[in-house]
C-alpha cells in the first residue's frame, strides 16, 4: 500500500515544481475553512456521488486531518477505477508540522 502514500515533503516538492496534481480535501467544510492547502473540498460522505468532479487523468492527492479518512477516500477512488491516487501521509496534522519548520 506504500505506493499509495505521499509524504508531506514529497508533496511540497511536487507543488513547488508545479506538478499537475489535483488536491482533494475530504474533511468537513468547517475544517477546510479553518485551514487548507488549496484542495478541492469534497467531504468523504459526498465523495461517491461526486466522482465526476475529479479528473481521472491527473494525480489525485487525498488529504484529511490525520490520514484515516483520506485512505478511505483513496480506496473508494481506486475501487471506482482511478489509477493515479495517493494519500497525504499524516494529513493536515503532518503538513502543518512541516510548515512550522
Amino acid at each position: 500500500m506504500n505506493e499509495y502514500i505521499i509524504s508531506p515533503c514529497e508533496l511540497k516538492k511536487s507543488l513547488e515544481n508545479n506538478a499537475d496534481i489535483q488536491l482533494l480535501d475530504v474533511r468537513t467544510p468547517e475544517k477546510h475553512a479553518n485551514y487548507n492547502i488549496g484542495g478541492k473540498l469534497i467531504p468523504l460522505s459526498e465523495l461517491p456521488q461526486r466522482l465526476d468532479e475529479l479528473d481521472p487523468n491527473k494525480l489525485i492527492i487525498t488529504y484529511c486531518t490525520s490520514g484515516g479518512s483520506s485512505m478511505t477516500a483513496l480506496q473508494l477512488l481506486v475501487n471506482a477505477g482511478f489509477k493515479l491516487v495517493k494519500s497525504l501521509d499524516g494529513g493536515m496534522t503532518a503538513w502543518r508540522m512541516l510548515a512550522a519548520l
